[in-house]
């Protein structure tokens, strides 16, 4: 029995050791110790706007053309006999400067003759004007009477008219074809440059055709830009005939061929009636002064080629008590950050009233005096949350 008994010890006493170790984990488990948990508080940078007056620049691109030009052709046909040294493409003239001399024997001799035919119509005015007097002193002397139109018929009246009409003719003729004769000589109608010369000595030049014309001239004292701008835009710009009586000032600039710093100056003229077909841009005229650089204070100025396509910045409307920001501190386009007195995130929504240069200006009514903006970024910004300037949050509450 004892020998039994001996034989079921190990089993009985590893039963036991179980028992007692599993009893010990059950009563003796680690526990997490209860705290309060602690808010952190995110530190913020921020700036007290200043309030300032910011005058606009609108920049635009556009294209230089010109503001006048002319298919230039004879009033009078002839052979051209001589050539202006300045008769080429590229050619200044002058106003009033010759481009060409067309033979002019024909229209000499059309004065001579028209001289000859005014000589014989005053000869023919004073003849008849004599026959007058011996008229009226023979129907004085007569003293019969006469109804009027036997009157205008015995005092010759209709043979005076034929004379001083067939006078103011001969003078008609002659003063033709002295324009006739000043005609062999095409001028320039304004300061002009050419860019197309179709004609050289030799070549017959005829009025009455309707082909090649002499010349193509282009003004020079001032070229236009015709420029591009967002609709939204024209509001902010002095347009003559629109909204003012004098156009916004411009500064054109192309760096390219004349490096930084380098412009142009122009101003504002009009605006075209139409929006572009693609785009739906609005069209500006800026005209510039003395474009190729003829007057003596515009010398050290590099010249404006027409086809040229250059930026030009507009003067816009002065902003009067205005806002400025880094274009950062705004947050999903219409977003400020500003902290509170009471260290906390206040998100106000704002509309800019212009943006440039990486840059918003905001009407000072839009944000409370002396407010904090805030220019550090936040992972998860949430109306009311708390926020700090600097130093740990010592109540570590929210």
């Amino acid at each position: 029995m004892i020998k039994q008994a001996l034989k079921f010890l190990p089993a009985l006493a590893l039963i036991v050791f179980t028992v007692g170790l599993s009893s010990y984990w059950l009563t003796h488990q680690p526990r997490a110790e209860r705290t309060t948990p602690k808010t952190s508080t995110p530190l913020v940078e921020v700036t007290k706007p200043e309030i300032i007056s910011h005058p606009t620049t609108i920049s635009v691109m556009g294209n230089v053309i010109a503001a006048q030009s002319v298919n230039l052709t004879p009033r009078i046909s002839g052979m051209v006999t001589w050539v202006s040294p300045n008769f080429i493409e590229g050619g200044i003239l002058k106003q009033g400067g010759s481009l060409v001399e067309l033979d002019p024997t024909d229209y000499e001799l059309a004065i001579v003759q028209s001289q000859n035919d005014l000589a014989k119509a005053q000869f023919n005015l004073k003849l008849e004007e004599g026959q007058q007097v011996i008229v009226r002193r023979e129907y004085q002397l007569l003293g019969a009477e006469l109804s009027g139109q036997e009157q205008e018929l015995v005092l010759r009246k209709p043979h005076l008219s034929a004379a001083k009409a067939a006078l103011a003719a001969a003078e008609a003729a002659l003063k033709q074809a002295q324009l006739n004769l000043e005609r062999t000589r095409p001028v320039a109608p304004f300061n002009a440059i050419i860019t197309t010369r179709n004609a050289n000595v030799g070549a017959w030049m005829s009025a009455f055709s309707t082909g090649t014309p002499l010349a193509k001239l282009v003004g020079i004292d001032s070229f236009w830009i015709n420029a591009s701008i967002p609709v939204d835009k024209l509001s902010w710009i002095k347009i003559p005939g629109i909204n003012s009586q004098t156009g916004s000032a411009a500064k054109i600039s192309y760096e390219a061929a004349w490096g930084k710093g380098v412009y142009r100056s122009g101003t504002v003229k009009r605006l075209q009636a139409e929006l572009e077909p693609e785009g739906r841009m609005a069209k500006l005229i800026i005209e510039v002064d003395d474009p190729l650089c003829q007057k003596i204070e515009n010398k050290q100025l590099p010249p404006l080629m027409l086809g040229t396509y250059v930026r030009v910045e507009i003067d816009g409307i002065t902003l009067e008590d205005v806002i400025k920001l880094p274009e950062t501190t705004l947050h999903d386009d219409r977003q400020l950050w500003l902290m509170t007195d009471k260290q906390t995130l206040d998100i106000r929504t704002v509309k800019p009233l212009w943006a440039e240069q990486d840059t918003i200006y905001l009407d000072r009514a839009q944000l409370p005096e002396n407010a904090k903006i805030i220019t550090s970024d936040l992972a998860a910004p949430v109306q009311g949350m708390r926020v700090h300037l600097d130093g740990p949050n010592p109540s570590g509450k929210q």
